[in-house]
């Protein structure tokens, strides 16, 4: 999983004009192209890393993340159909964004049958949760209120944007919101730090992308400013998770160990 996301992350990133030919639609500015390519190589990275750990628990996360983005994207592709290359191509999507969530699925109960640890060593802050799962609940009506009607959104975006395109980055807001409110099941925090922190990764590739590719902007006007604001409030989001976190974990027994010392 984490090679075909790898793979279609430099496709996008590389040669975001050549999507034609190289992905399984054409993707029209490069800016789009490049956007999503970014989504892919945080996802790749996140996904090579818990494989490494070698253990299920720091992965769990993931699996409402890649059940949500693969069942709105395959409910995204069966709407948008005509506009996928025809042949292996489409054949090969799908099988990604069918078969990943049946996949993930799978992994969860097969290792939560064999006894699965949920034991707290790091106890999540109960502001950190609040803050996740506002933000989770926020993105998952955004993504799904855009998936619904992406025209309504369509003439305020700042550079051009398709309905299959704009369908697409939805899915992945409600992915991301909807690995936000695993914050409600999941309670320790070393397994859910990935989250924050693929938050920061992503809001930073998204405006080093926009930076990059500017040209493709019609506008530097104020919905720019909102677009990327909104951008960099989410990597803070991120930012302010980990924050809080380090709070109990490093300074709160700081304080505590001071007020207890002996005169």
């Amino acid at each position: 999983m984490a090679v075909n996301a790898l793979a279609g992350a430099l496709s996008l990133l590389l040669f975001p004009t050549r999507t034609g030919t190289l992905f399984y639609w054409e993707i029209k500015p490069a800016l789009n192209a490049a956007l999503f390519g970014a989504l892919y190589l945080g996802g790749a990275v996140v996904v090579a890393w818990v494989t490494y750990r070698g253990a299920w628990e720091p992965a769990r996360f993931l699996i409402p993340v890649l059940v949500t983005a693969g069942a709105l994207i395959s409910v995204i592709t069966v709407v948008h159909l005509n506009r996928f290359a025809a042949g292996f191509k489409l054949l090969y999507w799908l099988v990604i964004y069918v078969g990943a969530p049946l996949l993930a699925l799978f992994f969860y109960f097969a290792h939560e049958r064999r006894g699965a640890a949920w034991t707290v060593t790091q106890p999540v802050n109960v502001v950190t949760r609040f803050v996740a799962v506002a933000l989770g609940s926020v993105l998952v009506v955004l993504g799904l209120g855009l998936m619904l009607w992406p025209e309504v959104a369509i003439p305020f975006w700042p550079w051009p944007m398709t309905p299959l395109m704009l369908r697409v980055f939805a899915a992945w807001f409600s992915a991301f919101g909807a690995g936000l409110l695993w914050f409600l099941v999941e309670r320790d925090w070393s397994r859910l730090q990935y989250v924050a922190t693929l938050m920061m990764a992503a809001s930073a590739l998204d405006l080093l992308m926009i930076l990059i590719h500017r040209a493709d902007l019609t506008t530097t006007g104020l919905r720019l400013w909102i677009y990327c604001f909104h951008l960099a409030l989410f990597g803070g989001v991120g930012l302010l998770m980990h924050g809080l976190q380090w709070q109990q974990g490093v300074l709160a027994p700081r304080r505590a160990a001071a007020n207890t010392a002996p005169p």
